[in-house]
């Protein structure tokens, strides 16, 4: 186990948050501090929103990891002849649709109507 040594005005910081009720020991406020080093380290920074349990988080680190590596190694590969084509149609379909007349102007609540009514069989 180390030792540190603080300086007063990291101790006075320390006692403030103590005082503040939110941490008990300076154990616990200085763990947070370097739970707070670890994510800034950490490459891969999920939104705040997120709230799975850690092993979630870390699992799901690990395959965005794996992830950002599998494209960088195929960066430079040749693409799939069929795939290239089939991406194009794909973009050349969502010019066209973005084209007609009318489909920007749609509403999430016009949209959801729709939907409800699709689902109704109307």
């Amino acid at each position: 186990m180390r030792q540190i040594t603080l300086t007063p005005e990291q101790e006075k910081f320390l006692e403030r948050l103590l005082n503040t009720g939110k941490y008990n020991t300076f154990q616990e406020a200085i763990a947070r501090g370097f739970q707070l080093l670890e994510e800034e380290d950490d490459d891969i920074k999920l939104p705040s929103y997120f709230k799975g349990t850690e092993s979630a988080k870390k699992l799901l680190k690990e395959k965005i990891k794996k992830y950002r590596e599998e494209l960088e190694n195929n960066k430079n590969k040749p693409i799939d002849p069929e795939r290239a084509r089939l991406s194009q149609e794909l973009r050349e379909l969502f010019d066209k649709t973005q084209a007609i007349p009318g489909i920007q102007e749609i509403t999430e609540e016009e949209i959801a109507a729709e939907i409800e009514a699709y689902r109704r069989g109307e």
